[in-house]
């Protein structure tokens, strides 16, 4: 509940705050507290700390006990060097102090106007303003205190030392040279559930995020068809670009704690014992994605989705190449099916999880061959008015000839000779290919439907692009975009709801456990 909002004066010899406002918040006399701050990002951050060396010290008034906030540090009066103005913001649950500096682009005469005006309101003290309202300035820095973290610590009201705000936690003032980023010390605050996500594709494995209780604050993809779907379904905050091109600073300015992904990668075969599998240009885009971890420094967690082949390429050495260049994180990795986790699709892929607020396991399966969900199941309510049950590809004539032999669970193998391509007859088809699948199975890895002419289990056609998305465990009212080919291949590039949640339950009790261990609870970066 916002109090009272007044301006102060910056003074090199100290910020005073007694406003008798304070005694209606939670800066008690005596409340503890610790704060991290970043001097070039302008962050000050205030958390809860039960061994805070900082409080909140009083002054006693014929009136009763004020709660006093003193600043005087001289390192902490640098963060508002430059600023012309302060303003002092008061409410039940937080201190807003902000430092301003006058719009050089505003001309003499105009501010001398405004200046005039702010001094005749001033001059009235029923009026309460904001100094942006009356005076074009530009935001220096600003400082947040809060109540709602703050109240969680009991201090006795009793005889305290006066303290400055900006004493440092752990004793000692701190400088711009001790507080190097914000990564080094997250261990003192808690960790959002928010993430950056690359590869995104049309968002399926966001998705699997969101469900679990992640915000996406930005996702980067190069397919515009791809982001399209994105944006329909999920959200505006994902960008069209490549990742080659992109400029990876910005990672870090958007500094969430959790990045995910899937980089495509290519190059299995190394050429000799001399080359890194890293180095190949068909992995380009996996080291794109260690370079992007490695830019935002306030990255916590990452996790990374492939196929399982990456895990055993050249006896594993692709697999060591990424530990080794993601060495400050604690890296898990494996191999898991969706089936396993709740979707009606046998799919495998290979994850890494890398850490830095201690070792993340893998999730444990939750069904077995003996109740996977099935196609049946998933198929269940399909209607021809659905979003995106009509998208599919219509077969050609020698393509349903073909379709018509082959029984659920049956693939190209089960075609006669006569109809078989020359490609079939030399053996070197891929077993998905003419797959049809099985009422009470889940289905085969879902790859591109009209490629493989993945064949519905009565009918003879391939998979519409609705039927595939219920394979991947999303709701009906999750709208492909784009050509019929684009949706196609969108599909088939997915992670399935259920394995992403799967995989993001299991960040999010880490971060949970650690923001425990840690205890602390909201926080605010300036």
């Amino acid at each position: 509940m916002f109090i009272k909002s007044r301006k102060a004066k910056n003074s090199k010899r100290g910020i005073y705050l007694q406003d008798k406002q304070l005694r209606n918040t939670s800066f008690q006399p005596g409340t503890s507290y610790k704060y991290i701050i970043d001097v070039q990002a302008k962050k000050v951050v205030i958390v809860p700390s039960e061994d805070g060396k900082n409080v909140v010290s009083k002054r006693i008034m014929n009136d009763g006990v004020k709660p006093v906030i003193d600043i005087r540090s001289k390192e902490a009066l640098a963060v508002f060097d430059g600023a012309e103005f302060l303003q002092v913001e008061i409410n039940d649950d937080e201190i807003v102090v902000s430092g301003y500096v006058q719009d050089d682009s505003i001309n003499d005469s105009l501010v001398s106007t405004v200046k005039k005006k702010a001094k005749k309101l001033f001059s009235s003290a029923s009026k309460i303003i904001d100094i942006q309202d009356i005076l074009r300035v530009k935001k220096l820095v600003e400082v947040r205190m809060s109540k709602q973290e703050l109240d969680q610590v009991v201090g006795a009201v009793g005889s305290f030392e006066q303290l400055s705000i900006f004493d440092y936690a752990d004793g000692g003032a701190f400088s711009s040279s001790s507080v190097q980023n914000t990564r080094q010390s997250l261990k003192d605050l808690k960790i959002p559930l928010q993430l950056i996500s690359l590869f995104s594709g049309a968002g399926i494995l966001d998705v699997g995020f969101q469900e679990a209780g992640f915000d996406v604050a930005f996702a980067l993809e190069l397919n515009e068809s791809a982001a399209e779907t994105y944006r329909q379904n999920i959200g505006d905050h994902i960008h069209t670009g490549d990742i080659t091109e992109f400029d990876k600073s910005r990672f870090n300015q958007i500094g969430s704690p959790v990045v995910i992904g899937g980089s495509p990668c290519q190059g299995f075969s190394a050429a000799n014992r001399k080359t890194n599998f890293l180095d190949n240009p068909n992995n380009m885009l996996v080291r794109h994605y260690i370079d992007s971890i490695k830019a935002n420094k306030n990255c916590q967690v990452f996790v990374l989705e492939n196929v399982p082949r990456i895990l055993t390429a050249g006896d594993g050495r692709f697999k060591e190449e990424i530990y080794e260049a993601l060495s400050e994180f604690e890296i898990t990795s494996g191999v898991l099916s969706a089936a396993e986790f709740g979707a009606a699709q046998d799919r495998k892929r290979a994850f890494f999880i890398g850490s830095k607020i201690g070792k993340i396991d893998l999730p444990k399966p939750l069904y077995t061959k003996d109740n996977y969900i099935t196609v049946r199941e998933a198929f269940e309510g399909i209607t021809t008015d659905l979003l995106n049950q009509g998208d599919y590809s219509k077969g050609k004539a020698d393509t349903i000839a073909r379709m018509k032999h082959v029984p659920q669970g049956g693939n190209w193998r089960d075609i006669p000779d006569e109809l078989k391509t020359g490609k079939m007859k030399s053996d070197k088809t891929h077993s998905s290919v003419y797959r049809r699948l099985a009422w009470d199975e889940p289905a085969i890895t879902i790859a591109n439907p009209r490629k493989s002419n993945i064949t519905h289990p009565e009918e003879n056609r391939i998979l519409s692009v609705r039927e595939c998305a219920r394979l991947f465990g999303l709701s009906d009212s999750f709208e492909f975009k784009g050509t019929l080919a684009s949706m196609q291949q969108q599909i088939a590039n997915s992670v399935p709801v259920q394995l992403g949640k799967a995989i993001a339950m299991e960040v999010k009790k880490a971060i949970q456990q650690f923001n425990i261990r840690n205890k602390t609870e909201s926080f605010s970066l300036i």
